[in-house]
């Protein structure tokens, strides 16, 4: 099994949908070989139809996006530990996946992409710069201004989550699955390019990511650039 992956400087794999995928193989305890990728690399994964990481090769299968790829494993391997725990679980996790998409992922991408910049290689950076500035409507040095602001703004729209934890351990539960896997996967990214203090240290999230770090402390600490403050 491949799994091809975003790869930055100094062997930073940073994207949040691969870690979500990659959080649902340690869950499962699948293990599939990484394959970095620059920005400029598609034609690398050409194979699987599109242009976007992840793609997972499993012998002669093909699958992209992160959603697919988390169905196909709970799908094939079900005699493994569950990514979902059942349809409804299934269900409601797409939700998440969705809300983190828009809500969650859409309010950290602007603090997050001059980070990023920091972290791309040389030969991608023209391209990243335009790409990224066309997206946000900004320079990335616009981007960069107010930082204080945008984790202020950021804390707000996690209250739903802080409820949720107050009668749980994790947001699927007693025990992690996919729904906290897409939210983890957030601020492993936001982790792996910044320095950023996104949760104060008495906030019910920062307990909850502290309890997702020691289940899955091993892929985590071996993941270079990755340190959460």
């Amino acid at each position: 099994m491949q799994l091809y992956e975003l790869e930055l400087n100094d062997g930073r794999r940073i994207s949040p949908f691969v870690w979500r995928v990659k959080l649902a193989l340690a869950q499962k305890g699948i293990a599939a070989d990484t394959i970095g990728i620059g920005f400029g690399d598609k034609d690398k994964i050409a194979f699987s139809g599109q242009g976007l990481v992840p793609v997972l090769r499993d012998g002669e299968r093909v699958v992209s996006d992160s959603w697919n790829i988390a169905c196909y494993l709970e799908d094939q391997y079900p005699d493994m530990p569950s990514i979902f725990g059942g349809p409804v679980g299934r269900g409601l996790a797409r939700f998440v996946a969705r809300w983190t998409d828009i809500t969650m992922l859409g309010n950290l991408a602007v603090l997050m992409m001059p980070c990023v910049f920091d972290h791309v290689p040389e030969r991608d950076r023209a391209y990243f710069r335009q790409d990224r500035e066309k997206r946000f409507g900004m320079t990335l040095e616009q981007m960069r201004e107010d930082p204080e602001g945008k984790i202020a703004a950021f804390r707000q729209i996690l209250l739903p989550m802080r409820v949720c934890l107050r009668d749980q351990p994790f947001l699927s539960g007693d025990a992690p699955a996919y729904a906290d896997f897409c939210v983890f996967g957030g601020f492993i990214w936001a982790a792996s390019v910044s320095d950023y203090k996104l949760l104060s240290n008495d906030d019910l999230l920062y307990a909850w990511r502290e309890r997702m770090m020691g289940r899955f402390e091993a892929l985590i600490s071996a993941s270079p650039g990755v340190v959460f403050t």
